[in-house]
C-alpha cells in the first residue's frame, strides 16, 4: 500500500515542522506545511493529498474552518481538525463541515496514527459510496429513470426526482401528502395505483406498475414504476424506495408496432419485407392472396416481382439507381401470378437503414392493379360501346365513319350510310315499360348485325336510331338491296313477354362523296332520307336527293311558322254543327281548328294538324285546342243557349294516361263545363296502341266525358276489342258515305257500321252528308245523327250562336243557312 500523502496547515512554523517529522516517523508521506487558507487551497488542488491535518486558528482571512469547508465542496478530501481549543461555538462551526475528526493539542502519536487511519478508511467508504451513487444516478440519466421515496407510515412523499419533467409540476407536489400525488395521475387509474401502494404495505411488494400521468398543460404521459420497502437500521420507520420512468414514447412505439401488425396482417395489398440482396424474409397475407403463393414458398427465396420475368435489365437498373440515390422507388409492375397469369401491380419500395446508415432491408408495398386495369378497359369500352346493345357508340361510329370516307377518298371508292329509325317503338316503350324495350333494342341489334357484313359497322345513335356504315361500296343498288335485307330481317317476329312483336324500320340512305364531303353532310343527307322513308308510309328505304333537303327546309320553315302564328293567336277554331237526323235538330257541334295566316288567309286543319304533330308543339296546342271548345261551350250557356255536345278531336301523341285525364279534368275545373258537355274524339288508327289508349279511355271516361271513334272504317282495328273500350259513338268516315247511294260497297260498310253501333250499344254518326239521299239512306239504315254539308259548314261560334237562336224560333237549320243566317267557313 502506497503511503498517504499529509497535508499539513499550521501557522507555528515549528509546531508544524515537528508534526511534518512526526508523521514520517509513522510512514506517512507529508508536504511541505502551509500557513494560510489560501496555501491550503492551492496546495490542493496541485498535490491532492489523501487528507488534510487543518488548525482552526489559522493566519489570514480564512480561518481553519471555512478552508476545510472549500476542500470539502470541491474535493470531498477528509479533514481533520488540529486545535487547542474546545469553546463550544468553536466545534459547532467545525461539525458543520463534516470532519472525519478532531486532535486536540497536545496530542500523542498514536492518537494521531489512529485518528488518521480512521478517517481514511471512513474517507475510502464515503468515495466508494460517492462513486455508487454517481453510477446510479449516471444509471437513471441513460435509462431516462428518476428516483422516488414514500414514507409509508405518514403515506408521505419525501422525494420524486426531475418530478416537473416526469410530472410537469414542482417539487412541492411532491414532498407531501399521497394523496395529493394521485391528483396528477389519469382519474381511470388512481385506484390502480392505490391499490399497489395498498398491497406494498400488506407486505405483497410492490412490483411494476404502468399509469399515466395528467400534466398541467392536458398532457398525458404514461409512466412506469417499481420500487421496495426499506427500513433502515437507525429507524423503525418504513420507507418505499424506488425509480419511475417515462414511457410514453414506448407505448407510443407499442401502439404504432401493433397498428402496423395488424396493417400487415389486414391490408389487402401485398407486402414484402426483403433484406439487401431482395430476398424475401417475411410476407404478408395479403401477398398470398394477390400472388397465390404460400408463405413457405416465397421466405428466403428472391422477390418473384423483381425477378427477370417482371423486370427488364433496364428496369431492374433503373430502380436500383433510384434507390441508392433516393432509397425509394415506385412504379408498375407487370408481374405474374403463381399460376402464371399476368399481375399487374403499382410497386413501392423503401429502403431502411440500420444505425450505421447503411441498407439492411427493403420493405416492397404493391397493389393489385388488376380490377383498375379491368375498369379502365370497361370505361374504354363505355366510352366508345353502347352500354344496352354493345354496338358502337355515336362517338366510336363517327371515328370509322371519318376513317372509311378518307379511305375511299384515298381510293376513289365509295362509302354508303344507312340511317334506320325504329317505327312505333315510343309507343312500345311507353305501353310496355322500358325493361320491354330495352329488351327489343337488344333484338334489333342483333338482327342488325345478321343482316350486314363482318366488315360493316352497325352503330346506335341513341334511342331508336341506328347507323350503318358500309365499306367500300361498288353499286350503290347494293345499298338499296342491305335496306331491304334489313327491313325483312327486322320484320320477323320476336317474343317479348310471350308476346310477338314484328318490328318495322324506315330506312334512310346517303352515299359518299355524291351526298357529301363531310361526315356531317352526310349524315344529314341519311337523316333526311329516314324521313322522306317516313313520310311515304313507314317500312320502307329511300335515298337520299337535293330536293329532300329543299322539302326538309320547307317543313323546317312550317313548323317555324306555325310556332310563330301560335305564338301570335293567330289560331282560331271553328265549329261544324252535328245534327238528330230525324228531326234536323242541332245536338252538337265538333271543333275545327283554322289559322289565319297573315299572307295564306284561312288555312284548314290539314294545314295544321301533320305540321304540329311532325314537332312537339301538338301537346301544347292540343291542350289549347281543348281548353278553348270548352270554354266557348260554356260561353254559349252563359248566352242562354242551349246546352250543346262539344266534340273535340285528339291525336295519338295526347293519348297519354298519365296527362291527357289530368288535362281534361284541370280544363272542365276552370271553365265549370259539366263533363257530359264534352266528347273526345280519337282516330281508329290510334286503337293500335290498344294498351296506352284502352288505359286513357278508361280513364277519361271516369271524369264522366263522352267518347267516340272518329274516322271509324279507315283503319285496321281489331273489332273484337271494341266490346272492352268505353265509346259512346262511332263516326262512319266520308269516304263511305261520299258515293252513296252510287257504291254497293261503299252502301254495305255504312249499314255493317251502323248495326255493329247498334249492337254494342253505341251511337253511330255519319260525316261528309252532303245529300238528302245520303241522309235518307243513312237515316232508314238507324244511324241517329250526322254532319256534313247538307246542314252546315264549319263556321265562327257568332255563326253557330246565330244557328241555334234561329232554332230557337223554330226555324229549320238547312233554311236558316241557304236564307245566309250563318257565315260559313271558306278556308283556303
Amino acid at each position: 500500500m502506497s503511503q498517504a500523502r499529509v497535508l499539513v496547515v499550521e501557522d507555528e512554523r515549528i509546531v508544524a515542522l515537528h508534526l511534518q517529522q512526526r508523521l514520517r516517523s509513522l510512514g506517512y508521506d507529508p508536504s511541505s506545511p502551509v500557513a494560510s487558507g489560501e496555501q491550503a487551497l492551492a496546495r490542493v488542488r496541485s498535490e491532492l493529498p489523501d487528507i488534510v491535518l487543518m488548525d482552526i486558528h489559522i493566519e489570514g482571512p480564512m480561518d481553519g474552518i471555512e478552508t476545510a469547508s472549500e476542500i470539502q465542496k470541491e474535493f470531498h478530501t477528509p479533514i481533520i481538525y488540529l486545535t487547542a481549543y474546545s469553546e463550544a461555538a468553536t466545534l459547532e462551526r467545525a461539525r458543520g463541515t463534516k470532519p472525519y475528526g478532531y486532535l486536540v493539542k497536545p496530542f500523542s502519536e498514536r492518537e494521531l496514527h489512529a485518528t488518521i487511519q480512521m478517517a481514511l478508511e471512513r474517507s475510502a467508504t464515503d468515495s466508494a459510496i460517492r462513486e455508487s451513487e454517481e453510477r446510479l444516478h449516471l444509471a437513471l440519466e441513460a435509462a431516462e429513470m428518476a428516483s422516488w421515496e414514500l414514507d409509508v407510515t405518514s403515506r408521505t412523499l419525501l422525494h420524486v426526482g426531475k418530478a416537473q419533467r416526469l410530472f410537469g409540476y414542482g417539487h412541492e407536489v411532491f414532498s407531501g401528502p399521497w394523496e395529493r400525488f394521485l391528483e396528477t395521475v389519469h382519474e381511470e387509474d388512481r385506484d390502480l395505483v392505490d391499490r399497489a401502494l395498498e398491497r406494498t404495505l400488506d407486505g405483497h411488494g410492490l412490483g411494476v406498475i404502468e399509469f399515466r400521468s395528467v400534466h398541467p398543460d392536458g398532457s398525458v404521459h404514461w409512466l412506469k414504476v417499481q420500487g421496495r420497502i426499506f427500513t433502515a437500521e437507525s429507524s423503525a420507520r418504513k420507507r418505499l424506495i424506488g425509480v419511475i420512468q417515462d414511457v410514453t414514447a414506448r407505448r407510443s412505439a407499442e401502439a404504432q408496432l401493433r397498428q402496423a401488425a395488424m396493417v400487415f396482417e389486414a391490408t389487402q395489398e401485398g407486402i414484402l419485407i426483403l433484406d439487401d440482396r431482395f430476398v424475401t424474409l417475411d410476407c404478408n397475407p395479403g401477398y398470398c392472396a394477390i400472388t397465390g403463393y404460400d408463405r413457405n414458398e416465397v421466405i428466403g427465396r428472391p422477390a418473384p416481382l423483381l425477378s427477370p420475368l417482371c423486370l427488364s435489365p433496364a428496369d431492374w437498373q433503373t430502380m436500383q439507381n433510384t434507390l441508392v440515390a433516393d432509397r425509394q422507388w415506385h412504379g408498375e409492375i407487370q408481374g405474374r401470378r403463381r399460376d402464371g397469369k399476368e399481375l399487374p401491380v403499382l410497386a413501392n419500395i423503401a429502403a431502411v437503414a440500420d444505425r450505421s446508415g447503411q441498407v439492411s432491408h427493403y420493405i416492397l408495398l404493391f397493389s393489385d392493379l388488376t380490377a383498375i386495369r379491368l375498369a379502365q378497359e370497361r370505361f374504354q369500352h363505355l366510352a366508345h360501346f353502347d352500354p344496352l346493345t354493345d354496338l358502337p357508340n355515336r362517338l366510336l361510329a363517327m371515328d370509322r365513319l371519318e376513317h372509311a370516307m378518307q379511305a375511299a377518298e384515298r381510293n376513289q371508292g365509295k362509302v354508303g350510310l344507312l340511317f334506320v329509325d325504329l317505327d312505333h317503338f315510343k309507343q312500345i316503350n311507353d305501353t310496355l315499360g322500358h325493361s320491354v324495350g330495352d329488351d327489343l333494342l337488344r333484338a334489333v341489334a342483333k338482327a342488325l348485325r345478321l343482316a350486314v357484313r363482318a366488315e360493316d359497322t352497325v352503330a346506335r345513335l341513341g334511342g331508336d336510331e341506328f347507323m350503318v356504315i358500309v365499306d367500300r361500296v361498288e353499286h350503290p343498288e347494293a345499298l338499296g338491296e342491305l335496306a331491304d335485307r334489313i327491313i325483312a330481317t327486322l320484320s320477323r317476329p320476336v317474343t317479348l313477354l310471350g308476346m310477338e312483336f314484328a318490328i318495322t324500320a324506315s330506312v334512310g340512305i346517303s352515299l359518299f362523296p355524291e351526298d357529301g364531303t363531310r361526315k356531317e353532310d352526310l349524315i344529314r343527307a341519311a337523316d333526311t332520307a329516314m324521313y322522306a322513308a317516313k313520310d311515304a308510309g313507314r317500312s320502307g328505304f329511300a335515298f337520299y336527293r337535293k330536293e329532300m333537303t329543299e322539302q326538309a327546309a320547307l317543313s323546317m320553315e312550317r313548323d317555324r311558322d306555325l310556332r310563330r302564328g301560335f305564338e301570335k293567336d293567330e289560331l282560331r277554331l271553328h265549329y261544324q254543327p252535328q245534327v238528330e237526323l230525324a228531326t234536323g235538330a242541332i245536338i252538337g257541334v265538333e271543333a275545327l281548328i283554322r289559322w289565319q295566316h297573315p299572307i295564306h288567309g284561312l288555312c284548314g286543319a290539314n294545314d295544321v294538324v301533320p305540321v304540329a304533330e311532325k314537332s312537339r308543339l301538338i301537346m301544347e296546342l292540343g291542350d289549347w285546342v281543348l281548353r278553348e271548345a270548352c270554354w266557348q261551350a260554356r260561353a254559349w250557356q252563359e248566352a242562354g243557349l242551349p246546352p250543346l255536345r262539344m266534340a273535340v278531336n285528339v291525336s295519338a301523341r295526347q293519348m297519354q294516361p298519365d296527362r291527357l285525364p289530368n288535362v281534361v279534368r284541370q280544363i272542365l275545373d276552370s271553365t265549370g263545363l259539366d263533363p257530359a258537355l264534352l266528347e273526345i274524339e280519337i282516330t281508329e288508327s290510334t286503337l293500335q296502341d290498344s294498351e296506352r289508349c284502352v288505359a286513357t279511355l278508361h280513364a277519361l271516361k271516369a271524369l264522366g266525358v263522352s267518347l267516340a271513334i272518329d274516322d271509324f272504317g279507315t283503319g285496321y282495328s281489331c273489332l273484337g276489342s271494341l266490346k272492352s273500350l268505353p265509346i259512346d259513338r262511332i263516326k262512319i268516315d266520308r269516304s263511305f258515305v261520299q258515293d252513296i247511294p252510287h257504291d254497293r260497297n261503299d252502301e254495305a260498310i255504312a249499314e255493317a257500321i251502323i248495326a255493329m253501333a247498334h249492337k254494342l250499344n253505341m251511337v253511330a254518326i255519319a260525316e261528309g252528308i252532303e245529300t238528302e239521299e245520303q241522309r235518307a239512306f243513312l237515316r232508314a239504315r238507324g244511324c241517329e245523327e250526322g254532319q256534313g254539308y247538307l246542314y252546315a259548314r264549319p263556321m265562327t261560334a257568332d255563326a253557330v250562336a246565330a244557328l241555334l237562336r234561329d232554332q230557337q224560333r223554330g226555324t229549320d237549320l238547312r233554311d236558316a243557312v241557304s236564307a245566309g243566317g250563318a257565315t260559313e267557313d271558306t278556308p283556303q
